[in-house]
């Protein structure tokens, strides 16, 4: 017995040695980006009296009033952009009035044209998450669309109350499309959407200019 037990601490012995002194084989470092810094959330009132709606988006985000938006002529005057300085992107906004009887069909073609755009932009898409919001009593409906891989638009909704208005916004990024180090930027920013749809509420300010 006493001999097996020496046996057994001189292969342990000599594992141990030839682990300390056998050739490592090199692991590849995990690819490193650029480390971003947040900018501070505190949110601030949209209440551009052109456009029949307010809500609250984050004082980092800079308002900017557009008249071409994605090579289309402004058709409202209340299409704008949100720029994010800090965050070298920016979120488009369209307004478009589906009021009339042809309400449904309005409606119908704004949201085809947001799928037909987004499509045509996120041709490098490798997934989507669509997310429905309902709040019935202040005629807020609408959808959210999270686009995975690397596609130029990430996140985008659109908001109507299914007889008059329709709202469209997209994220886009002045950078090239990489999902793996754009993932915590855009998480970081989707949550300012969110809360611009949870403080969205229509108006009867809008008048055009």
């Amino acid at each position: 017995m006493n001999q097996m037990i020496k046996i057994l601490l001189a292969l342990s012995l000599l594992s141990l040695l030839s682990a300390c002194t056998e050739k490592r084989i090199p692991i590849p470092k995990p690819r490193v980006y650029p480390k971003v810094t947040y900018p501070e959330r505190v949110y601030q009132d949209f209440d551009q009296t052109y456009c029949n709606f307010t809500f609250e988006y984050p004082t980092y985000m800079t308002f900017e009033r557009d008249t071409l938006l994605i090579n289309q002529r402004a058709k409202h005057p209340c299409w704008f952009m949100l720029h994010l300085p800090a965050l070298n992107g920016s979120v488009h906004f369209t307004y478009t009035d589906i009021g009339g009887s042809d309400a449904e069909s309005n409606l119908f073609k704004v949201i085809k044209d947001s799928y037909t755009l987004t499509e045509k932009h996120n041709i490098k898409a490798t997934g989507r998450e669509e997310q429905p919001f309902v709040r019935a009593e202040e005629g807020i409906y609408g959808i959210t669309y999270r686009v995975d891989g690397d596609v130029a638009s990430p996140f985008h909704f659109i908001v109507t109350d299914s007889l008059e208005h329709a709202v469209w916004a997209s994220l886009y990024f002045n950078s090239m499309p990489d999902a793996d180090s754009m993932a915590p930027i855009v998480d970081y920013v989707q949550e300012d959407l969110a809360h611009i749809l949870e403080t969205f509420r229509w108006n009867n300010q809008g008048k055009e200019e």
